[in-house]
C-alpha cells in the first residue's frame, strides 16, 4: 500500500519500479493535460531511476519542467504562482531502499495521494521501445532554473549579519546544493558536515529525529564551540536543532520560541501546532497576543488549515514548520531566521531559551505494535471517561496533572504515544501505565 496520508512511498525495486513511475507519469499528465508541470529529485539512487520514467510518462499530455536535485521547500517554493502542479521523487527521512512521490498543486497544497491520485491511477505496461527511451532521454531539454529566485528571498529576509558560529549536517540529503550555497553565503563562521550529495547515507540516516542520528552535529558543535548546530532530513522539510551545550531542541519547544518572535510584531495572528505539542505552545501563543489553533498531524492537514484561516506560522513536534510569508509552506530557512533574531534582540543563548520553554515534562512520540488499533482506542476512551476526551486525530485525554495522546498510524499496526505532565514522577507513572494498558490487550 503506497499510496499513504500523506505521500506516496515504498521500498524501490519492489513496492515501486520504473513501471510504477511511467504509470504515475500518464496518469499526472491525463490529469494535468496541456499544464505546466515542476519536477524534482532527492539523492535516492531509486529516485534517480525514476526520474527519466516519470518524466517519460508525464510528458505524453503534459508540459515538464525539470528543477533538478533539489529539496522539497523549494520544489514547493519553485511550483506556487507558477506551476499547475509540482512533483518531486523522495522517501524524506526514510532509509535509503527506500523512494516515493510528494505532489502539490498551484498553492503548494499538497495533493492527498488516497483522495486524489489512488482513484485515477492505473499501470501501464513498459515495452522495449519505452525502456529504450527512457534511457536516452536528456534531461536538459526540460530544465529549468528555481534556485535564483529561492536565494534571492533568503538573502532579502536575513537582512544583518548575526555574529554567531553555526554547524550544519547536510546529512547526504537534498539540501546540499541550493540550501548549502545559501547559508555558505550568509554566514561566515559555518561548519559544514556531510554536505556533499550521498544517496546511500553514509553517515547517518537523514533523519532529525533519531538521537542517533544527531551524534554528527553535537559532536560538531562541541569540538567547533558552536553556538547552535542545525541537522536537515533527506528531503530538508524538517529542520532539527541543538543548543551550544548539545542539548537537542524538540520541535514544539522550537514551534513556542518562534511564535514568540514572530508575535513581537504581529499581534492577533493565527498560529497553528499539532496536538502531540507541549502545553507550553498555546500558552505562549496566547501570552504573547496570538490566537492558537490545535491542529491533526500531518503537513496534509496543517497547509489546507493554514490556507482556510488564514494561519501566519505552523509548527509540529516532527520539526516541520511553515510560514505564511513563504506560501504556507515548510521553511527550514525561516525557521533558522526566527530562532537567530529572538537569541540576538533578547541576547540569550540558545540553551537559555531551551530551558525557558521546558516547562512541562514530555515522553516525547513512543510506538506500540498492536493488532486492533480500534479496539485499543475504544478501551482507553472508557478507562479515562472521567477525563476531557477529544477525538480530533485519534484519542487525546487530559486529566488534572497530565494528559496524553493516541493516534493510530496510517501506514503501520502500530499506536503512538505522547504524554505531557506536571511533574518528572507523574510522566514516569501514567506511560508506565498507558504501557500496561496497551500490552494488556494485545
Amino acid at each position: 500500500m503506497v499510496f499513504k496520508a500523506y505521500d506516496i512511498r515504498g521500498i524501490y525495486g519492489k513496492e515501486i519500479d520504473e513501471r510504477f513511475a511511467y504509470s504515475l507519469g500518464k496518469c499526472l499528465g491525463e490529469k494535468f493535460k496541456d499544464k505546466d508541470v515542476l519536477v524534482g529529485n532527492d539523492v535516492r539512487f531509486g529516485s534517480k531511476n525514476l526520474l527519466p520514467y516519470f518524466i517519460l510518462g508525464l510528458s505524453e499530455n503534459a508540459n515538464v519542467h525539470y528543477a533538478g536535485l533539489i529539496s522539497t521547500p523549494l520544489l514547493y517554493f519553485g511550483t506556487k504562482g507558477k506551476y499547475d502542479l509540482g512533483v518531486i521523487i523522495t522517501a524524506s527521512h526514510n532509509p535509503p531502499e527506500y523512494t516515493g512521490f510528494k505532489m502539490c498543486d498551484k498553492k503548494a497544497i499538497p495533493l492527498s495521494p488516497k483522495e486524489e491520485i489512488k482513484p485515477i491511477f492505473k499501470f501501464y505496461d513498459i515495452d522495449r521501445s519505452v525502456k529504450e527511451e527512457a534511457e536516452k532521454l536528456d534531461l536538459d531539454n526540460y530544465k529549468v532554473d528555481v534556485i535564483e529566485e529561492y536565494k534571492k528571498f533568503f538573502m532579502k529576509k536575513f537582512d544583518k549579519d548575526f555574529d554567531i558560529k553555526i554547524a550544519v549536517d547536510f546529512a547526504n540529503g537534498a539540501t546540499t546544493v541550493a540550501e548549502k550555497e545559501i547559508l555558505k553565503e550568509l554566514f561566515d563562521d559555518i561548519v559544514l558536515i556531510n554536505d556533499y550529495p550521498d544517496g546511500s547515507f553514509p553517515a547517518h540516516l537523514p533523519d532529525t529525529l533519531k538521537e542517533e542520528c544527531l551524534k554528527d552535529i553535537k559532536k560538531a558543535v562541541f569540538e567547533n564551540k558552536c553556538d547552535l548546530g542545525l541537522i536537515f532530513d533527506g528531503d530538508g522539510d524538517r529542520l532539527g536543532m541543538v543548543d551550544e551545550r548539545e542539548e537537542t531542541l524538540r520541535g514544539d519547544i522550537i514551534t513556542a520560541i518562534i511564535a514568540k518572535e514572530i508575535l513581537k510584531e504581529n499581534k492577533g495572528v493565527k498560529i497553528i501546532y499539532d496536538l502531540r505539542c507541549s502545553k507550553i505552545v498555546p500558552e505562549i501563543i496566547e501570552k504573547f497576543g496570538g490566537v492558537a489553533i490545535k491542529s491533526r498531524v500531518g503537513h496534509y492537514f496543517i497547509k489546507k488549515l493554514m490556507h482556510e484561516i488564514d494561519g501566519y506560522f505552523a509548527g509540529e513536534l516532527s520539526n516541520h514548520f511553515y510560514f505564511k510569508e513563504i506560501g504556507y509552506f515548510e521553511s527550514p530557512l525561516l525557521a533558522l531566521y526566527y530562532i537567530l533574531k529572538i537569541m540576538d534582540e533578547e541576547d540569550k543563548k540558545l540553551s537559555e531559551l531551551n530551558r525557558e520553554f521546558n516547562k512541562y515534562y514530555h515522553s516525547g512520540e513512543i510506538n506500540f505494535k498492536v493488532s486492533d488499533q480500534k479496539k485499543v482506542l475504544e478501551k482507553i476512551k472508557e478507562i479515562y471517561k472521567n477525563c476531557k476526551i477529544e477525538e480530533l486525530d485519534g484519542v487525546s485525554v487530559y486529566c488534572k496533572d497530565f494528559w496524553f495522546n493516541l493516534r493510530p498510524s496510517n501506514t503501520e499496526p502500530l499506536i503512538r504515544l505522547n504524554l505531557e505532565a506536571e511533574k518528572e514522577e507523574i510522566l514516569k507513572e501514567k506511560v508506565e501505565e498507558i504501557k500496561r494498558l496497551i500490552e494488556s490487550m494485545k
